[in-house]
């Protein structure tokens, strides 16, 4: 690389000798990245976006595995076209090392992708200031912990949670979607013992998700200390403040008018002293809450979009809201929002973990009273 930098590159490239190599170059890396663009570009005609689970699989498989393999044959051809044309050996080795690059880059990032930031649980952080509270109040957000099987990523978590030492436990979802050759059977029971690990005061309560329908048929008595509200409400004297907790049924959370029909009755009969916080597996009932006098929403369900690109955000949501809704805290009119990227990621048909810039997530809600804030 010594001859190129004193050479270079434009003359380096117009040498008799070497005009083959880099024709072979230049027509192998056009090849290249016509074949990615087109195939990607059929995967997201096909409605990968929509989004289907099936074609992301194929995308992924395709982008992070058969591409890789590919640029590795190409890399091991310029190499054997070095040894067999010597007067052009430099730059066919030096194409090779830009495959072999490209190549160990691609695996790397399948790497990072599927085993890395899918284990990456980020604690995320709020605090709300409230006159209907008296003392400070800790809640833990959790959502979507959507395990294939219950391992040690999973027990990590409850072991997190118990170190935080939260008050209150509120689930929006979607707690199991078992890889084979795990069953529902087999891994909720494990599940339940996790709760049990950590029971806060004041109790653990969820909604129902779209991963696990046999969920439906379990008996409050085989799910532990987890209380599923549909369209139900729990009432929390804390001795410092009243929390009103309402859960919406999953058809509820993914159509705001539905959701109306069960928030209203709730608001009636909850006296306004009350913090009020309504719960929904996905974030679309938000959309109908702006007016209404709730403190806060939490929802989950959109897992942040598993994948987000710089500067152009997640690249499929599963749900109607804004792009910026589909993670993190906000004002949404009266009522504050969160929208949890989950604590697991889509395992739909298989489907393995994969989170790019959008780490699992669970997150600490600090209520604190108006008047002791500075």
């Amino acid at each position: 690389m010594s001859g190129l930098s004193q050479l270079g590159m434009a003359d380096f490239a117009s040498r008799p000798r070497h005009r083959v190599a880099w024709l072979t170059f230049g027509l192998s890396l056009s090849a290249v990245i016509l074949t990615v663009l087109l195939r990607n570009y059929f995967f997201i005609q096909a409605g990968m976006l929509k989004p289907n689970f099936g074609l992301i699989h194929q995308a992924y498989n395709f982008n992070l595995w058969q591409l890789p393999l590919a640029l590795l044959v190409v890399a091991a051809l310029f190499a054997g076209l070095g040894l067999t044309w010597v007067s052009s050996r430099k730059p066919f080795y030096c194409f090779a090392a830009i495959y072999l690059f490209l190549a160990v880059d691609l695996f790397a990032l399948r790497y990072y992708v599927t085993y890395v930031e899918p284990e990456r649980l980020v604690l995320r952080q709020i605090r709300i200031e409230t006159p209907k509270l008296q003392r400070p109040l800790r809640i833990l957000h959790i959502s979507d912990i959507q395990a294939g099987s219950i391992g040690d990523y999973e027990t990590g978590i409850f072991a997190r949670i118990a170190e935080l030492e939260p008050d209150l436990i509120l689930n929006t979802g979607d707690y199991l979607q078992e890889v084979p050759p795990a069953t529902f059977a087999s891994e909720w029971p494990k599940l339940v013992e996790l709760f049990r690990s950590y029971v806060p005061q004041y109790g653990i309560y969820g909604v129902f998700g779209d991963t696990e329908l046999e969920l439906y048929r379990v008996p409050q008595e085989a799910l532990g200390p987890l209380q599923l509200l549909s369209s139900r409400t729990a009432v929390i004297d804390t001795g410092a403040g009243v929390l009103s907790l309402h859960g919406l049924s999953l058809y509820q959370s993914n159509q705001a008018e539905w959701a109306e029909r069960s928030v209203e009755p709730w608001l009636a009969q909850s006296p306004d002293d009350e913090f009020r916080i309504l719960m929904g597996h996905a974030p679309d009932y938000a959309m109908g809450m702006a007016e209404r006098a709730i403190d806060l929403c939490l929802a989950g369900h959109t897992h942040g979009g598993q994948v987000r690109l710089p500067y152009f955000g997640p690249l499929t949501t599963y749900s109607e809201v804004p792009k910026d809704w589909a993670r993190g805290f906000r004002r949404i009119g009266i009522p504050y929002l969160n929208v949890s990227a989950g604590a697991g990621s889509n395992r739909h048909n298989g489907l393995p973990p994969l989170r790019f810039n959008c780490p699992t997530e669970m997150t600490l809600i600090e209520l604190i009273p108006l008047r002791s804030v500075r």
